[in-house]
This record gives structure tokens, sequence and C-alpha cells, in this order.
């Protein structure tokens, strides 16, 4: 199982600037966390905050009920050099194995990435090179790296924003096959009827957490995010610290 994540009296304040008033959350370990709202309201900012990748003011901890293990991070487009003459296969190894992808693999080394390709069906890619790749495969290559990870911590970054039907699918049945293993998943996601089926839990973000509870909770009888009810949450800051609790 994933860790929780517990935030106390967390914010973002660059220069004069306020991203993100402080303030406490919760996060349930095993979970499925979707971050909403606007654009521009922080969701990002807070994703990459409990990453550890930003300043903030408060504390940031996660609980492990287990062993801990580094967390695995989908950013919302992902960019290969185009010119590079690497393969899906050869990069895919690159990045889980630290032998030189151009030396011959093993057998154990082969079937692994094809295992890992299977799963995000990019099986018969594997000789392609990373710039004839389109957005959707891209992604899923991504999905394929970080599942190499072995990791119960996910952060995602609007996965799927921009890919077609198919990559879409693909990529939210992936999602739920963590979620039914149990990883603590935190996700920034525009598709309301994705988190009204899928989240365990909801955070309102708008320069600070105005809200968060279950989908039935945040959305009720509502279909459009307009009609979300706002909670605004002001805490006073403290001094900026980031622990990870094993």
């Amino acid at each position: 199982m994933g860790p929780s994540i517990i935030l106390n009296q967390t914010g973002l304040i660059i220069g004069d600037n306020t991203l993100l008033k402080p303030a406490n959350l919760t996060l349930e370990a095993g979970k499925l966390h979707l971050l909403t709202g606007p654009n521009g309201a922080g969701k990002s900012s807070l994703l990459r905050s409990m990453m550890g990748l930003m300043p903030h003011s408060g504390d940031i901890h996660w609980q492990w009920p287990g062993k801990a293990s580094l967390p695995a991070y989908i950013p919302q487009l992902a960019f290969f050099d185009a010119t590079l003459p690497v393969t899906v296969e050869d990069y895919l190894h690159a990045s889980i194995h630290t032998r030189a992808f151009f030396l011959k693999k093993s057998k154990a080394q082969k079937q692994r990435l094809q295992s890992l390709l299977e799963k995000v069906g990019l099986q018969d890619k594997t000789q392609r090179k990373l710039g004839q790749l389109s957005g959707g495969e891209r992604q899923r290559l991504l999905f394929a790296r970080a599942l190499a990870q072995d990791t119960t911590l996910w952060f995602m970054d609007e996965p799927m924003t921009g890919l077609d039907q198919d990559a879409q699918q693909t990529i939210e049945q992936l999602i739920l096959q963590l979620k039914a293993q149990r990883c603590t998943l935190v996700m920034v996601h525009h598709d309301h009827d994705f988190v009204r089926r899928h989240a365990d839990q909801v955070v309102v973000v708008n320069q600070g957490i105005e809200r968060s509870g279950s989908p039935e909770q945040i959305y009720g009888a509502s279909h459009n995010q307009d009609d979300i009810p706002a909670r605004s949450l002001t805490v006073s800051r403290t001094s900026s610290t980031s622990e990870v609790c094993s």
C-alpha cells in the first residue's frame, strides 16, 4: 500500500505572489486523490510541493505503512528529443537498467521490457524511434518507465490531456489498476466525469485548498465545476520544511 500524505499549514509564496494560501490536508493511504479547479489555480504547484520539488511553508509528511519507495511522476506532456536515434525498447531499457542500452540485453531483461510495453499497449512499437511516436504513445512510454519502479506512490499532472480516445482509455485502465493495487495516487485532472466516477477524494484548489471530500460531497447533484460550493481555508504561515516519514 502507498503512504498517506499530510499537509500541515502548507502554503506557497513566491516573491510577492501567493500561489497557495496555507492550509491543512490529509490524503489517505491507498486512495485516488484528484486535484481540480480552474486554470492557474495552483494545482500543479500543489502537486509539485507534495513531491518536494517546490519550496513551501508548513510541513508535508509521507507516512508509509511499510517500506518506503521513490514516487513515480507522470507530467502533462512527455518531451523527447526527436533527433535521438533511440528506439522505444532502448529508451525503456536505459531508464531502468544501469547496463548501457547498446549492449546486448539478457533474456530476462528482454522479457521484462516486453512485459512492461504490453501493459501500456506498446508491444508492437519496440523498434520505433522516439521521434516517431505520437503524443499518446509517448505518454504510455512514460507509464511503462514508471511501472518499472514498482512504487506505490504516484503523482500525475493531467496525464490524459491532449491524447486521443484510445490512449486515454489505456491510461485510464492503468490508473484504475494502480488504484485496485492500493497505490496512493495524486492526480491533477479536468475531466469531471472521471473525477466523479473514480476519485476517492476530490480536492478543489483555487490559490489554496477551498474544499476536499468525496465526489458526492463536492459535486452533489451538480455536473458543473462552477456550481461547486467553495469554502476558503486560511491559516497562519510557518517556516518551510518538508519531511518524508517511513
